[in-house]
Order: C-alpha cells, then sequence, then structure tokens
C-alpha cells in the first residue's frame, strides 16, 4: 500500500477501521518504515534513538513492544554511541511501560559493557602505540647510555 499524502494515509486508516487485520497492516508498515529509516543511503545500519522511540510508542501491546524493542536492539544497538544506550536506558520506562523486561535491561546492560570493553582495549592499544612512539623519536631506553666519543 503506497501512501500519496498524510491526508491519504489517514483515510486509509479510517477505512481499516479496528479490526484486528488493519490494525496488524498498520504495525507491519510501522515497523517497515522503521526499519527504512534507520539505513543511511549506503545502506549501512545507524543507530537513531528517535526511531527506537517512535517504535516503542507506537505499539500497544506489550508482548509485541518488548519483542520489536528486543529486535531493534539486537539489530542497530551495536551501532550505538554510550550516550545513545545511556539515553535509552534512562527513557526505557517511559517509552516501554510495562514491556521493560528484565530481558531488554540485560540487552541493554550487554551493550554497555560492550561498549566499555572496547573502549578499554581501544585505550590500551592508544597507549601502547604513542609509548612506541616516544622510543622511537630519540628517547632514551632505561639504562640506554649515549656515548660522545667518536
Amino acid at each position: 500500500m503506497i501512501f500519496k499524502s498524510a491526508h491519504h494515509f489517514s483515510n486509509e486508516l479510517l477505512t481499516m477501521g479496528r479490526s484486528a487485520a488493519g490494525m496488524l497492516t498498520f504495525l507491519v508498515a510501522v515497523v517497515l518504515c522503521q526499519t527504512g529509516l534507520a539505513q543511511n543511503k549506503e545502506g549501512a545500519m545507524i543507530c537513531n534513538v528517535a526511531d527506537l522511540k517512535t517504535l516503542a510508542l507506537s505499539i500497544n501491546n506489550e508482548q509485541e513492544r518488548e519483542k520489536s524493542v528486543t529486535d531493534w536492539l539486537s539489530r542497530f544497538g551495536k551501532t550505538c554511541s554510550v550516550e545513545q544506550i545511556g539515553l535509552i536506558k534512562i527513557n526505557l520506562a517511559p517509552w516501554l511501560g510495562t514491556a521493560n523486561t528484565p530481558r531488554i535491561n540485560r540487552s541493554i546492560e550487554s551493550l554497555i559493557a560492550g561498549k566499555n570493553s572496547a573502549q578499554k582495549n581501544y585505550d590500551a592499544d592508544v597507549s601502547g602505540f604513542e609509548k612506541t612512539n616516544e622510543n622511537s623519536n630519540g628517547a632514551q631506553y632505561p639504562g640506554e647510555k649515549i656515548s660522545t666519543r667518536r
């Protein structure tokens, strides 16, 4: 179903009524829109917290909301920055309501732990690289003597 305008979209919703098939179609359309919004032009996955918020607030059924958010986190969570994950974490209660389960909280915590671990590894690698560069720029190694004789 292709909507030409917002007016056309709202008319379609009215004609669908509150039937289960209409609601299912609407939910599928929302999920497809969310999937499309979370990719940039090159097709790479990006973390867009606004997409997660919209997804969570658009689904009334708590089991469906939990599943959708869990799927979103597993698909896009690794591309989120620590700040974005923190923003998601502090907004879980208002966005998810009763769908805010221990499973989702574990998922968020594992994303944070993964980011912290990656940062520590990066810091260690950069630290080692800086030490190597300092020694190669004429720095003296411990116990090394510089001779002035020719």
